[in-house]
């Protein structure tokens, strides 16, 4: 099934609704079992996840406006906000895409409410450039951008450390080492990120952002705002005679909150001024230091710097920690940000003394207590009380003996179908064409980034978000082959409308696939524009991705039934023969959510094999490759557990001698 990484995360409210005899589901993704975060009882201790708890910290913070786009591990911030959002009186939105999310926050900002923004890490790409606008003019409501930086690369293709970006754009940055902090500074930051008058960043990772803890309910603000726009169009209007100004009012701003984090709770010297060692830590990281210094037992021989801000770091603190230590360790995950801002503030006090980081902690993927201890023993030359290599080695060697478990479309996915079909066109091209190495197909983020998986081995090149058009409007201006691309329904309302509208403008050659299945599915089925219900459940207008093609200029526009092979593949084939860009759009409600709605009736059937029809010729496990299909006796069996009674396995492109029929037919 599809690799989900949604850790302990609750049932959804699922939204079904009738028009044009088309059933068209959207999650609501509204977390009905964390009634807790609703609650007005300060002092109480109720279970949350750490996106759960980053939005209660809001809700006491006095939120009043809330945008996002889905992207894991975030996604549960927005879901938790829609659930309150009409109790409390909050405005929430599932935006169109990250950039979108961001003006939407801005805008109320610019009216003198609270904000916040929450995104997957690289989201923050899309997000940045109104932001790096943003930051010159300054905050008048507190606002908040909640990155969600993705260590390890769980659910996404890179492992981006977006303190970077918060420091080119002067937005400070806030990292909670536990959920229970991250509720704590999702509270503070809209009060500071107002009072300093500057947006604010709260950087978490997956592993925050999906861990659950006791949290401690703090009281709900009774007062509620109105929004007013002043306006002042030398500070909201972005020409450069006033950003030349605002940039030197945006440097004075920054000034400021380098000193005032000095004295924030969330930045903290733990251990004497006699300590021989000095150890400064951020974020997540300083749990793991936590306990390391207990297994090791020096902990009264460590001063321990404990940094929540680590953008302005509090810079009179690690002068403390540089003074009076003979060593200094910097413990952080992924790029060597909070070390070299050390690195700097040490060579600014003319301090030479030996500062380590990445020489003794990894570069690369997340932390952990023992590869922490491992770098602590080293640096403080303590023996271990353990031989924590042969303990890696024993984990390195039980991994290789379990099997491969990788990501792989759902069974009963509309995906799968369109890409068997495109590689039934593609083999019968080659077939046609000896030079040819067939079509090049590039495919955007989402679950259909899984055709990459063999045996459909239908994705030859990924990016990012909307540029499977972009990249093959370009590639068809270099190379003679078809180039046939595949992107998602949201994922083409997020960024796939401007390259589409650039493969005509630019007479460019494509075939584009859309894969409708009426929902985001990847990230937890949220709503899109073309599905004509909101987050909040209000239905709107349903946005036609057929008309939006044609406006955009694309000339061959024809809509398929995502669950039918043959009318994938002549479509596929007029496609490419038609000379300059196609669109396909194939339609079919996710299988997840057919079922979801049918759950309990008897309208899922189970498909079956007829071994006496059943000529063994395993075209059906080893080019469609359902993980419902399995071999067992050396034949092919199918688990009715997992059959999801899409049908496509009995259509002759799967099964050519009719070997697989419905139970009970």
């Amino acid at each position: 099934m599809v690799f989900w990484h949604f850790l302990g995360i609750p049932n959804y409210l699922y939204y079904n609704f009738i028009k044009k005899n088309i059933i068209e589901a959207s999650i609501l993704a509204v977390l009905m079992s964390r009634s807790d975060v609703l609650l007005d009882s300060p002092q109480k201790k109720v279970i949350l996840m750490g996106n759960e708890a980053i939005a209660r910290g809001f809700l006491e913070g006095g939120l009043n406006v809330g945008a996002s786009y889905p992207g894991t591990p975030s996604s549960e911030i927005m879901a938790t906000l829609i659930m309150i959002s009409s109790q409390h009186d909050i405005y929430v939105e599932w935006s169109v895409n990250e950039k979108v999310a961001s003006e939407i926050a801005i805008a109320a900002s610019l009216a003198g409410l609270r904000s916040m923004v929450s995104m997957k890490g690289v989201g923050v790409n899309v997000a940045s450039e109104p932001f790096q606008a943003f930051t010159y003019m300054g905050a008048k409501g507190g606002i908040v951008l909640v990155s969600a930086d993705d260590v390890g690369c769980h659910s996404s293709h890179t492992e981006q450390d977006n303190r970077f970006f918060a420091r080119e754009a002067y937005i400070p940055v806030f990292e909670p080492f536990d959920p229970r902090e991250a509720k704590d500074m999702a509270k503070s930051v809209l009060t500071l990120s107002e009072e300093w008058g500057q947006p604010v960043m709260l950087r978490i990772t997956t592993r925050i952002a999906h861990t659950s803890a006791d949290i401690t309910l703090g009281e709900l603000p009774k007062e509620k705002r109105k929004g007013k726009f002043e306006k002042m169009p030398n500070r909201w209007v972005n020409l450069p005679k006033n950003a030349r100004k605002l940039r030197l009012e945006l440097i004075k701003r920054l000034k400021r909150i380098q000193k005032a984090v000095n004295s924030l709770n969330f930045n903290r010297i733990e251990g004497e001024d006699s300590a021989k060692y000095g150890i400064i830590t951020s974020g997540i990281a300083y749990g793991y230091v936590k306990e390391a210094l207990n297994v090791l037992g020096i902990s009264d021989n460590v001063k321990l710097l404990k940094i929540g801000t680590s953008y302005p770091i509090p810079n009179e603190l690690v002068e403390n920690v540089l003074s009076s230590s003979e060593k200094v360790l910097v413990v952080e995950e992924l790029e060597p940000f909070v070390e070299t801002e050390v690195r700097a503030q040490a060579n600014k006090m003319g301090i030479s003394i030996p500062i380590f980081g990445k020489e003794l902690i990894p570069l690369a993927g997340e932390l952990s207590v023992f590869k922490v201890v491992e770098a602590v023993s080293k640096f403080t030359e303590t023996q271990l009380p353990i031989d924590i290599t042969k303990i890696l080695d024993v984990q390195e060697k039980a991994g290789q003996l379990a099997p491969p478990r990788p990501p792989v479309l759902c069974p009963g996915c509309g995906h799968r179908a369109v890409f068997y079909a495109l590689r039934i066109v593609e083999r019968k091209f080659k077939k046609g064409e000896e030079k040819s190495e067939g079509f090049v197909k590039p495919t955007d983020i989402g679950c259909y980034t899984l055709g990459f998986q063999s045996p459909l081995s239908a994705v030859d090149v990924n990016f990012c978000m909307g540029a499977s058009i972009g990249i093959s409007s370009g590639f068809s201006k270099v190379i003679d082959d078809p180039v046939v691309c595949t992107i998602g329904d949201s994922t083409f309302f997020h960024a796939g409308i401007p390259p589409l509208l650039n493969s005509v403008f630019n007479k460019a050659d494509i075939t584009v696939l859309i894969l409708d299945n009426r929902t985001t599915a990847m990230t937890g089925f949220q709503p899109h524009p073309g599905v004509g219900v909101n987050a909040c459940g209000e239905e709107c207008s349903a946005i036609s991705i057929e008309e939006v093609a044609k406006a955009c200029g694309v000339k061959f526009v024809k809509t398929v039934d995502t669950y039918n092979i043959k009318e994938l593949v002549d479509a596929i084939k007029d496609g490419i023969a038609h000379k300059g860009p196609a669109v396909i759009i194939s339609q079919g409600l996710c299988k997840m959510l057919d079922v979801k709605a049918k759950r309990g009736t008897s309208e899922i059937p189970c498909v079956k094999i007829d071994y006496e029809l059943c000529k063994d010729c395993r075209i059906c496990i080893d080019r469609f490759g359902c993980p419902a299909m399995y071999i067992r006796d050396d034949q092919v069996d199918i688990d009715t557990t997992l059959c999801n009674g899409c049908g496509v396995c009995l259509q002759k492109e799967v099964c050519a001698k009719g070997a697989i029929g419905f139970e009970g037919e």
